[in-house]
């Protein structure tokens, strides 16, 4: 047992650091702690900006065409209204307005408003100057007020989104012009009423 101590003492001594050797390494592992925290944090800030510039990039290349893109209905009051507006009616056009016949838009036509401010329009074989089902319409509400850029695409071309006034009963949607210079669109929404389907 008594030899054990002197052994021990002499192997201690091989392993003494110098002065300030422990503080120094101490120092050293919060350092590379601190490191690592910081270059974390600039992966993830860059993570961050690449997503960012990718979302930029994609609303820029969706938006260059000439329809503008749907956004969604505001929050405010105005948002009941687009849910309240929201689903599939009718209306059928007669030879007998001078618009209709000169135009050829006799017929039934089908409209879909959705809540997120999208229109689907499905015209008759008769007309089909935008195509059967045109593409890229929008409406917006404001109050009682409607805008739609129905046929912007070539009966409606340069010519400003149309505003109705637009009154709602239990089967029937009514759109009044107050301003739309374009008369194929204005005898279309604003001729008859629109009856809604189920």
């Amino acid at each position: 047992m008594s030899d054990i101590g002197p052994d021990l003492e002499r192997t201690s001594r091989r392993f003494e650091l110098a002065p300030g050797a422990l503080d120094r390494l101490f120092e050293r592992h919060r350092r590379k702690q601190r490191n690592r925290k910081i270059g974390a944090g600039l992966l993830a800030f860059a993570i961050a900006g690449a997503g960012t510039w990718g979302v930029v990039t994609t609303l820029r290349e969706s938006g260059g065409g000439r329809q503008p893109a749907a956004s969604p209905p505001p929050a405010s009051a105005d948002a009941d209204s687009y849910g309240l507006i929201a689903g599939v009616y009718a209306t059928t056009l007669g030879e007998n307005d001078p618009v209709v016949a000169a135009n050829g838009m006799a017929g039934t036509y089908t409209m879909r408003l959705k809540p997120n401010g999208v229109m689907h329009l499905r015209l008759p074989p008769g007309f089909q100057r935008e195509g059967e089902a045109p593409t890229g319409i929008n409406f917006r509400l404001s109050g009682n007020q409607f805008t739609t850029n129905a046929f912007v695409n070539l009966t409606c071309a340069d010519i400003e989104p149309g505003v109705y006034r637009w009154e709602l009963t239990r089967y029937r949607l009514t759109l009044t012009p107050l301003v739309d210079e374009c008369e194929v669109r204005a005898a279309l929404f604003g001729s008859q009423p629109w009856r809604r389907g189920p």
